[in-house]
C-alpha cells in the first residue's frame, strides 16, 4: 500500500524536527518572544557545540523550519544572523500541541535569562 503524499511529507518533516538538537533549537525559538542571534542560541543551549549548532540550524533553514535575517550595526562590520520560526514550524508545533503551551515556555525562558 502506498503512503499518501501528504502523510509521507509529514513523516519526513517529523523525522527532521524530532532529532533532539533540532527539537531543542525549535523549542528555544518558540519560547523566545523575538528572533535570536547565533550567539544567544549558543548561550541558551550550552550543551550543543558551536559546529553542531551551526549544522542543525543549516538543516532547519534548508527545510524551511526556521528563517533568518541579517542585521547590521554590531561591533564587527559584517551582518549578524538572527533566527526565528517559520510559519511551517508554527503550524507543525501547533499540530503537536506545543504552541498551546507557548506562554509556559516563555515564562520558563524568562526565568533562564
Amino acid at each position: 500500500m502506498e503512503t499518501p503524499k501528504k502523510l509521507e511529507n509529514m513523516r519526513k518533516e517529523l523525522e527532521i524536527i524530532s532529532e533532539k538538537t533540532r527539537y531543542k533549537i525549535l523549542l528555544t525559538l518558540l519560547a523566545s518572544e523575538k528572533s535570536l542571534s547565533f550567539s544567544r542560541l549558543k548561550e541558551l543551549l550550552p550543551s550543543i557545540p558551536e559546529n553542531t549548532l551551526n549544522y542543525h540550524l543549516k538543516i532547519l533553514k534548508e527545510n524551511n523550519f526556521i528563517k533568518n535575517e541579517k542585521r547590521m550595526g554590531y561591533k564587527r562590520s559584517e551582518p549578524r544572523s538572527f533566527y526565528f520560526l517559520s510559519k511551517k514550524s508554527m503550524e507543525i508545533l501547533g499540530n503537536l500541541g506545543l504552541t498551546a503551551v507557548k506562554k509556559e515556555f516563555q515564562a520558563l525562558f524568562k526565568q533562564m535569562t
